[in-house]
């Protein structure tokens, strides 16, 4: 996606509540830096964003998140914004989270809604014998917020987990890409899971036991309020159209498993348009039919390769590959690693 695609795409999305990006100008000060460069030449300030029910635009907030990543260096913003997002500040979506039946249901849910505003993710919940992950997976090329960003959700989420449960998440990871930054080693001791890197996804693993416990405040009739009021703040955000690459990655994720995936004249189809008019709203989106179902075939074939009961060629044979070296090649290209090595790399 260039520039002005990625422009276009952040100026047509619904904003996010002030808040967060009031937090971030505290976490940038609190670090010792002027946090006014973060606005600056934005057209909204502090007072502003104070403002009741304020949102901030999208391109707004990607502005300042660059600013601030560049201003913060080596000393791991991701981690401390992590920390500073405490489940009171969601607003309902916090109050959905504390007042869930479990533990699992209200980090699944606080995943899926968070992308809700965030369409460029894929989220995934799902268990791994003991454990349960979610798992997320940018569906285009975030730059240089990438590690940011997930560092954000991802031990955000675990954070969260802890709250709720009201003591430390043992055994929990949190798995990301990459080389382990300099300054996790300073950072360790306050995230409430064990940083793993040079992983093949990026998502929160726990201990089933964690997910299917229930949190302290746990309350059907808050919850279910809770909910409501957060879908009909979806509603409200989204009524002038849904972003397409979200409504393509949701399909895809609805495919049975063992099903080949459709191609791009099934899928419009599926969505009532022509095949050329899906193509052209992705693009005006920065994103493009191939790379979503890469991005849905690279999910399911992790998940699969998971269950070392399945050899290679099963998993390969369950995602439409007749060729067991074209699917090696395709897994390599989105992971780094051949099946084998991948699955090598999560039994040690």
């Amino acid at each position: 996606m260039n520039s002005g695609q990625q422009k276009t795409l952040l100026q047509n999305r619904p904003g996010v509540p002030a808040v967060y990006l009031l937090l971030l100008c505290d976490v940038i000060r609190g670090l010792g830096h002027d946090d006014a460069t973060l606005l600056e030449g934005l057209g909204v300030t502090r007072s502003s964003l104070l403002q009741p029910d304020a949102r901030a635009p999208l391109a707004v907030c990607h502005t300042a998140c660059q600013r601030a990543v560049a201003l913060a260096g080596e000393q791991g913003l991701g981690l401390i914004y992590a920390r500073a997002l405490k489940v009171s500040l969601h607003g309902p979506l916090g109050m959905m989270a504390l007042s869930s039946p479990s533990v699992g249901a209200a980090i699944d849910a606080a995943a899926r809604y968070v992308t809700l505003r965030a369409p460029f993710l894929a989220v995934r919940y799902e268990t791994d014998g003991d454990t349960a992950a979610i798992t997320l997976e940018a569906l285009w090329d975030l730059g240089d917020l990438e590690i940011f960003i997930l560092e954000v959700m991802l031990v955000s989420l675990a954070h969260m987990a802890e709250q709720l449960m009201g003591e430390p998440l043992t055994g929990a990871e949190i798995h990301m890409r990459g080389a382990e930054p300099a300054y996790l080693a300073r950072q360790a001791a306050q995230v409430p899971a064990r940083m793993r890197y040079e992983q093949p996804v990026c998502q929160l693993r726990v201990p089933q036991s964690y997910f299917m416990a229930s949190p302290r405040l746990a309350d059907p009739a808050i919850a279910a309020l809770a909910r409501e009021q957060c879908e009909q703040e979806f509603r409200q955000l989204f009524a002038a159209g849904e972003s397409q690459v979200m409504h393509v990655a949701q399909r895809l994720q609805q495919v049975p498993e063992g099903e080949p995936l459709p191609g791009l004249e099934e899928m419009a189809a599926v969505l009532h348009t022509s095949s050329r008019t899906l193509k052209r709203r992705l693009q005006e989106e920065g994103a493009n039919y191939r790379d979503l179902v890469d991005a849905e075939l690279q999910q399911r074939a992790c998940r699969l390769l998971g269950d070392t009961r399945l050899g290679v060629s099963e998993v390969a044979y369950q995602l439409g590959y007749n060729d067991v070296s074209n699917f090696s090649r395709a897994f390599r290209r989105w992971t780094g690693q051949t099946p084998r090595e991948w699955r090598g790399a999560r039994e040690r």
